[in-house]
C-alpha cells in the first residue's frame, strides 16, 4: 500500500486494502454447539458399548424386545451424554466471556485526514495507527515516528522491554527488529505512529492462532476406557455364549436323560427347535445387556462435572471434562517461568550503597540524603504517573521504583530541566532549581562516571568502585534488573548514591506447590528465555532443582545440537531449558509423548500456544493471551501454580472414584451373569427378572455413581506415582477384589437358590414368590454392602466415611427404596411383602460380604509382602 502519513487511507482505499489483504479477524476454531458436542460425546467408549447392546436388544429379539430394558439403556445413554455436553457448554460460555474484551477493543487511526476510533477487526493494511503507553497493539506494522518501549513477552517469553523506533531496516518481520511492532504486544511507555503492514492471520499472532486449531491425541482416560470397554464386551460375549450353550445343552441333552434317540427326536421337532434357539438368543442378549456397564458413563459424567464445579470455585476453569483426570495422570510438567512461577513484573528487592545493603525502606530512611534522592528520582525523574493509587506508563524498572515509593512523600522541588532516557545516553536526568542534577540510568554508566559517593551519614566519600562493581556483577549474573542512581553539581563528576536491584519475584506459595507436584511423582521442567545462570538460580529458588549433580540445565542451542534419541536419553534428568524458543517447547512435548509420558504444559504467551495445544493437558494462565487460553484445556483464572497441585489431586481423586465404581459394578454384573448361567442348571431361567435388573442397572448404579462421585480428595493420593499412559483401568488389586468378592457373592446367591435351608426360611407361596423376593433382596443388599467394600481401599472399610456424607445418605436411600419395592412392587417386580424375620435374615446373610472382604484384604496384603 502507498504510504499516506498525513491523511491516512480514504474509504475506497480501505475497501481495496481489505479486498487485497483481508481484514483483521483471526481464524478461530468455531465454537461447538450443543448438538455437535452431544454427538461427539456419543463416541465415548462405554457409550458405544451401550449403543451396541441397545441395537442387539432391538434387532435380534424378533419384535419381542423388553420395553423396560430398552427404555433403561436409552435413558443411561441420554442422561450421561446430555450432562457431559451441558457441562462442557457451560465452561465454553465462561471462556467466551473472558475473550470478549479483545473483540470489543477500539484503536485510533488516521483516515481521510481525521483521527477516528475503529474496532480492532476493522484495521486494514496501510492504516496509520496511533500508539501510546498502556495500549495493546492489534496488528503488525512499522514505526513511522516516535519511540516506544514494548512488552513482547507474550510472543517471545522475554521479560525485558524492547525498544522500538523508526529505522530503515526494510521489511523485516523479526521480533528483534527495532522498527517493527507486533500484534499481541503491549506498549509500556512512549508514543508512536505506526503503519499497518500485516493483519489477521498473516500477523505473527494470527499465524500461531491458525497453527493451534488441530485436535490433539486421545486423553489417557478415554484410552483406558476404550480398552476397558473392549475387555467388558469380550467377557460379555463369552458369558452370553456359555449361557446359551448351557441352556441348549440342558434343553436337548440333560432333559432327555442323555438318551441319543430322544435327543435326535428333539432336534427333528422344528417348532420346538426354533423356539429353543430363540430363547437361547434371548438369554444371550440378556447377559450382554447385564454385562454392559450402564451406570458407568453416568457416574463418570457426574464425578467429572461435580469436580469441575468445585475447581471453578478454586479459580480453575476446566474447558474439557476429561482434562481433570488427565492432570491426575501427568508424568511430566513443562512450565513457563514469567507469570507462572514468578509474579511477571520486577519488584525492588534490595538497595546497594557504599555503606551496605538495605532490604527495605525502613532501613533506608536512616540515611535521609540517600532516601530523599531515591524518592525524588522515583517521583520526578520518570515517565510514570500515579493516579488514584494506580501506576500508569513507564517501563518495568520505573514502575517498580514508583511502586516502592508510592506511599512516600517526596520533598517539594522545582524542576528547571528534564532530559529523557535515550538508548544512546542510557540515562535520564532532572535539574533542580538549586542546580543539583538527579541521574538515573544504566548501572555501568553510573559506576564508570562516579568518582565520589554518598554514604549513610550524608557525607560525600571516596567511591569504592571495585566493591560496587562486585555487588553489581553478583546481582546481574542471576538475572536481576538493576538501575543506578547518582547526583552531580555543575562543577563535579557523578556522586554515586545507590544501585536499586529489582527482580521478578517468585510467586507466593510456588516453592511449596512445586514440592507438592514433585512429591506426586511429576517431573517439573522450567522453560525460560533467561540465560543459564539466571534460570538455574530461579529453578533452585522455586525448588525445581536441588543439589544433585544428576540434574540437567541446557540451553536452546545445546538442545538443537542433539538428536531426538539423545534428547530422550537425558529427558528424565532435565530440569531447566534456558533461552527457550517456541519450537523447543513443542519438540520437548512431542518427544515426551513418544516416550509414552502424559505431558502437562503451562503458559501464558502466544509463543506457548502450540505447545499448550500439543500437550496432553495444557494449563493457560488467567491473564494469558487469548490464543493461549484457546489452546489450553484448563485455565488457571487465579494465575496460581498451586492450582496445578490441586488439579493433580482432583484428577487422581476422580480416577480413584471411577475405579471404585467399576469395582462395585463389575462385582454386581459378575454375580448377575453367574446367576443367569448357573440358574440354568438349577431349573430357574430367570432368577432375576429383566425389570429387577433394570432397577439394578439404572437406579442403583446411578445412585451408586452419585455416591462414589462425592468421594473427597485425600492428600495421600499425592504420594502415589503417576499412572502410565497405557496402564489398564483394572488394577491387579481390583481384579483380585472383583474375582474373589464377586465369586463369594455369587456362591452365596447360588447356595441361597439351591439349599433347602434357605428355602425353608420363607413362607410357602405359589411359584415361591416369597422365596424369590428374598433372593432379590439378598442380591440388592449384598450389592449395598459391596459398595462399602469398594469405597475404601484401607483395611477398615468405614475409614473416612464421614467425609462423604452423600454416600451414607444414598446407601440408606437405596435400602429404603428396596424395602418399598419389596412391600409394594407386586407383580411388576415379582415381589411379595416379607415379614420382619425374613428381611432381617436376608440382610444378615448379605452382610457376610463385609467380613469376607476384610479377610480378603488381609490375605492379599500378606501375599504381596
Amino acid at each position: 500500500m502507498k504510504i499516506k502519513e498525513k491523511t491516512g487511507l480514504n474509504e475506497d482505499e480501505v475497501l481495496r486494502s481489505r479486498e487485497k489483504y483481508g481484514d483483521n479477524s483471526l481464524v478461530e476454531e468455531k465454537s461447538k454447539g450443543f448438538v455437535r458436542r452431544f454427538f461427539e460425546n456419543l463416541n465415548d467408549p462405554i457409550i458405544k458399548v451401550l449403543i451396541f447392546a441397545l441395537i442387539i436388544e432391538v434387532a435380534f429379539t424378533f419384535g419381542r424386545c423388553n420395553f423396560f430394558e430398552v427404555f433403561g439403556i436409552v435413558c443411561a445413554i441420554l442422561i450421561a451424554t446430555t450432562v457431559s455436553t451441558a457441562s462442557e457448554c457451560g465452561s465454553e460460555k465462561v471462556f467466551q466471556k473472558m475473550k470478549q474484551g479483545e473483540v470489543q477493543a477500539l484503536v485510533r487511526v488516521l483516515r481521510s485526514g481525521e483521527i477516528r476510533e475503529i474496532s480492532v477487526s476493522d484495521i486494514v493494511v496501510g492504516d496509520i495507527v496511533f500508539l501510546s503507553a498502556g495500549e495493546k497493539i492489534h496488528a503488525d506494522g512499522f514505526i513511522l515516528s516516535g519511540t516506544l518501549k514494548v512488552d513482547q513477552s507474550a510472543l517471545n517469553g522475554e521479560s525485558r522491554d524492547a525498544e522500538k523506533y523508526k529505522c530503515d531496516s526494510g521489511v523485516d518481520w523479526d521480533l528483534s527488529n527495532k522498527g517493527t511492532v507486533f500484534r499481541g504486544t503491549v506498549v509500556v511507555s512512549g508514543e508512536a505512529v505506526m503503519r499497518v503492514g500485516r493483519v489477521g492471520i498473516t500477523t505473527y499472532y494470527g499465524m500461531v492462532a491458525r497453527d493451534v486449531q488441530s485436535e490433539t491425541r486421545e486423553s489417557p482416560l478415554k484410552l483406558r476406557l476404550r480398552k476397558f470397554a473392549t475387555q467388558i464386551s469380550k467377557i460379555g460375549y463369552i458369558m452370553a455364549a456359555i449361557v446359551a450353550i448351557t441352556y441348549l445343552f440342558n434343553t436337548f441333552v440333560a432333559d432327555n436323560g442323555f438318551v441319543a434317540s430322544k435327543i435326535l427326536e428333539s432336534f427333528r421337532d422344528i417348532p420346538f427347535l426354533i423356539s429353543s434357539l430363540i430363547h437361547a438368543l434371548t438369554l444371550m442378549i440378556t447377559v450382554v445387556v447385564v454385562a454392559a456397564p450402564e451406570g458407568l458413563p453416568m457416574m463418570i459424567t457426574v464425578v467429572l462435572s461435580a469436580n469441575m464445579k468445585k475447581m471453578f470455585k478454586d479459580g480453575v476453569l476446566v474447558k474439557k471434562l476429561v482434562g481433570i483426570e488427565t492432570a491426575g495422570s501427568m508424568n511430566i510438567l513443562f512450565t513457563d517461568k514469567t507469570g507462572t512461577l514468578t509474579v511477571g513484573k520486577p519488584e525492588c528487592d534490595y538497595i546497594i550503597t557504599v555503606s551496605g545493603i538495605s532490604k527495605n525502606l525502613a532501613s533506608l530512611k536512616k540515611s535521609a540524603e540517600i532516601y530523599n534522592t531515591l524518592c525524588l528520582n522515583a517521583k520526578y525523574n520518570t515517565d510514570v504517573t500515579v493516579s488514584s493509587g494506580k501506576i500508569i506508563g513507564g517501563n518495568g524498572t520505573d514502575r517498580a521504583l514508583a511502586e516502592l515509593f508510592k506511599n512516600e512523600s517526596a520533598p517539594n522541588v522545582t524542576i528547571v530541566e528534564k532530559n529523557k532516557f535515550t538508548s544512546e545516553k542510557k540515562i535520564s536526568s532532572i535539574v533542580l532549581e538549586n542546580r543539583l542534577t538527579l541521574i538515573k540510568g544504566a548501572p555501568e554508566i553510573i559506576i564508570s562516571n562516579s568518582t565520589k559517593a554518598l554514604d549513610d551519614t550524608g557525607n560525600i566519600v571516596e567511591f569504592q568502585r571495585r566493591k560496587i562493581e562486585d555487588e553489581y556483577l553478583k546481582a546481574a549474573e542471576v538475572g536481576n534488573r538493576i538501575i543506578g542512581i547518582a547526583t552531580k553539581t555543575e562543577k563535579e563528576e557523578y556522586i554515586f548514591v545507590a544501585l536499586v536491584v529489582m527482580k521478578d519475584k517468585i510467586r507466593r506459595g510456588v516453592k511449596e506447590s512445586v514440592r507438592g507436584v514433585k512429591r506426586a511423582g511429576v517431573q517439573v521442567v522450567m522453560m525460560t528465555g533467561d540465560g543459564k545462570a539466571t534460570a538455574t538460580a530461579i529453578a533452585r529458588e522455586c525448588g525445581i532443582m536441588g543439589t544433585s549433580s544428576d540434574e540437567l540445565v541446557i540451553t536452546s542451542s545445546e538442545l538443537n545440537s542433539m538428536s531426538d534419541e539423545e534428547v530422550k536419553k537425558i529427558l528424565k534428568r532435565l530440569r531447566v531449558l534456558a533461552r527457550a524458543l517456541p519450537q523447543d517447547k513443542t519438540r520437548l512435548v512431542r518427544l515426551s509423548q513418544e516416550e509414552e509420558l502424559v505431558v502437562g504444559m503451562t503458559g501464558d504467551g502466544v509463543n506457548d500456544a502450540p505447545s499448550l495445544k500439543l500437550a496432553d493437558i495444557g494449563f493457560a494462565m488467567g491473564n494469558a493471551a487469548d490464543i493461549a487460553k484457546g489452546a489450553g484445556d484448563i485455565i488457571l483464572v487465579n494465575n496460581s501454580f498451586f492450582s496445578i497441585n490441586r488439579t493433580i489431586l482432583y484428577g487422581r481423586t476422580i480416577f480413584k472414584s471411577i475405579r471404585k465404581f467399576i469395582t462395585f459394578q463389575l462385582i454386581m454384573n459378575l454375580t448377575a451373569c453367574g446367576v443367569s448361567l448357573f440358574g440354568q442348571f438349577l431349573g430357574i431361567d430367570s432368577p432375576i427378572t429383566i425389570i429387577q435388573m433394570l432397577w439394578v442397572n439404572i437406579i442403583m448404579d446411578t445412585l451408586g455413581g452419585l455416591a462414589f462421585a462425592g468421594e473427597p480428595p485425600h492428600e495421600y493420593y499425592m504420594l502415589e506415582k503417576p499412572k502410565s499412559r497405557d496402564e489398564a483401568i483394572l488394577s491387579p488389586e481390583m481384579i483380585h477384589q472383583i474375582s474373589f468378592t464377586g465369586a463369594f457373592t455369587l456362591i452365596m446367591c447360588i447356595s441361597f437358590l439351591k439349599m433347602s435351608y434357605f428355602h425353608n426360611m420363607f413362607r410357602v407361596s405359589s411359584d415361591d414368590i416369597y422365596f424369590m423376593t428374598g433372593f432379590y433382596a439378598l442380591f440388592i443388599f449384598s450389592g449395598i454392602f459391596n459398595c462399602f467394600g469398594a469405597r475404601c481401599e484401607r483395611m477398615w472399610m468405614l475409614s473416612g466415611i464421614t467425609k462423604n456424607k452423600p454416600f451414607t445418605v444414598i446407601m440408606i436411600s437405596i435400602s429404603v427404596i428396596q424395602l418399598v419395592m419389596i412391600y409394594f412392587g407386586g407383580s411388576v417386580f415379582r415381589t411379595l411383602p416379607l415379614n420382619f424375620n425374613e428381611i432381617l435374615r436376608v440382610i444378615l446373610l448379605a452382610s457376610s460380604v463385609v467380613p469376607f472382604e476384610m479377610i480378603r484384604r488381609i490375605m492379599y496384603r500378606l501375599k504381596r509382602r
